[in-house]
């Protein structure tokens, strides 16, 4: 009988080591990827080119502001308060470029909007699939 007990628990353990295959995949573990969004404020307009990226990715957004006075470029909520907290606010001065890495934790849209001389203009939406 001390055999049997044995070799019962012997195949147990081998069961309970055995490395798990089926729900969990290398896609929960492996990083997301980059994605590059520029977005350009010039005088005329603001251009923000993709608009989109899926969640878990990294994006780069480089911020570019050609226009003849300085800019404050938002994105999403930079308060960190609520349930988004994704996002920032970046001060640009004039002809000045500067480069934020941001991960997309949050699923839906998140707006952009640019700050210039007290008065905030909604120029578009960034997406998060």
């Amino acid at each position: 009988m001390g055999l049997k007990s044995f070799a019962l628990l012997l195949a147990a353990s081998l069961l309970f080591l055995w490395p798990a295959t089926g729900s969990a995949s290398r896609q929960t573990t492996s990083p997301g990827q980059y994605f590059t969004i520029r977005v350009t404020v010039t005088n005329a307009k603001v251009t923000l080119s993709p608009t989109h990226a899926p969640r878990g990715s990294t994006a780069i957004f480089l911020l570019a502001n050609y226009s003849s006075a300085s800019r404050v470029v938002a994105l999403g909520d930079a308060t960190l308060k609520g349930h988004r907290g994704t996002g920032f606010a970046v001060k640009l001065a004039r002809n000045e470029q500067k480069r934020i890495l941001v991960y997309l934790t949050y699923r839906g849209p998140l707006p952009c909007s640019i700050i210039s001389g007290g008065k905030t203009t909604l120029v578009g939406v960034f997406r998060v699939t």
